[in-house]
């Protein structure tokens, strides 16, 4: 059932769009930006043009340009069965220097490959100031409490350090 698979994809992908994201509408933006992405990389989707504020346009995704900071890329995708073409906002809440990991993250998760594990730096870019450099476990030989994490897709072992 098509309805139940696309519900199980967005409970999956939630806690990272959480992570990213406040306001429900970036949420939504963000989501259909990751789903069409990866509906163009599982060959689905076609990206055929970006256009730019500045009104620039550059082709296919072979000749994407790299727009550092601008939030307001306009692409547009097309629908490999029907010929139909969607146009979707790049994500202003999606930082660029994180975007392919966030991609690859949500392709993961999308899919529900059993044990797979978050790329690691996804992980420190989203976790590592906030609880990793905080926690008890975060020495060496703890790997096997940092890789739980990791496969949880967010801190699940943390523990604040102890104060001596």
């Amino acid at each position: 059932m098509v309805f139940k698979a696309t519900e199980d994809v967005v409970r999956r992908v939630m806690p990272l769009l959480d992570q990213l994201a406040t306001e429900s509408v970036d949420k939504a933006r963000l989501l259909q930006y990751l789903s069409a992405c990866a509906g163009a990389d599982w060959g689905v989707l076609e990206l055929v043009a970006e256009t730019f504020p500045s009104g620039g346009r550059s082709g296919a995704a072979g000749e994407r340009e790299s727009r550092a900071g601008d939030g307001e890329q306009v692409l547009t995708f097309r629908d490999r069965a029907t010929s139909a073409e969607h146009q979707i906002r790049y994500p202003a809440c999606l930082p660029r220097e994180i975007e392919y990991l966030v991609r690859e993250e949500y392709k993961r998760l999308a899919v529900a490959r059993p044990l797979t594990v978050m790329a690691e730096p996804l992980f420190k870019y989203l976790y590592q100031s906030s609880h990793c450099d905080h926690c008890r476990w975060k020495a060496p030989e703890n790997a096997q409490i940092h890789r739980e994490c990791h496969f949880a897709g967010h801190p699940v072992n943390f523990e604040p350090m102890r104060l001596v």
